[in-house]
């Protein structure tokens, strides 16, 4: 049994990594899908400046404001798809943070189940030697007196 125990303990400790690894791609995701979202919200404010106060100065600056205006929605839209791309991410590493969490727990579980047993045998066992010799040593005196 305690050879049973030290195996779970290994196995134990690599779910608990495996936990770790699974938690910091968690948070990575998290920070990648904030990280995209912050720059989402500063290239529609650059849109929005570039659309609002437009004085037709001179032909050079407004087809210049058009310009940057254009490829301002290019490089919204081309986050956009990153967005959505690191938000699938993120879920994926959502659910695998999730299973590895429950494979851990569901380890520890055994393996605490399984340290309670061996608990239990080592009792009984110690019980059943104290028990063996002690009917031996009644076994003898009743041997002896008859």
């Amino acid at each position: 049994m305690k050879r049973k125990v030290k195996g779970l303990q290994r196995i134990l400790k690599v779910r608990e990594t495996q936990k770790k690894l699974k938690e910091s791609a968690l948070a990575k995701a998290g920070n990648h899908c904030a990280a995209l979202e912050h720059n989402a919200q500063r290239i529609k404010n650059l849109h929005s400046e570039t659309q609002s106060d437009v004085k037709a100065e001179s032909a050079d600056l407004l087809a210049a404001r058009m310009e940057l205006s254009g490829r301002l929605l290019d490089a919204e839209r081309s986050i956009e798809r990153s967005m959505v791309t690191a938000r699938q991410d993120f879920a994926h590493a959502e659910r695998q943070n999730f299973a590895a969490r429950s494979t851990y727990e569901s380890t520890e579980k055994l393996l605490q189940s399984n340290m309670k047993k061996a608990r239990k045998a080592e009792v009984f066992k110690s019980d059943v030697r104290h028990n063996i010799l002690y009917n031996i040593a009644n076994n003898r005196k009743k041997g002896s007196g008859q």
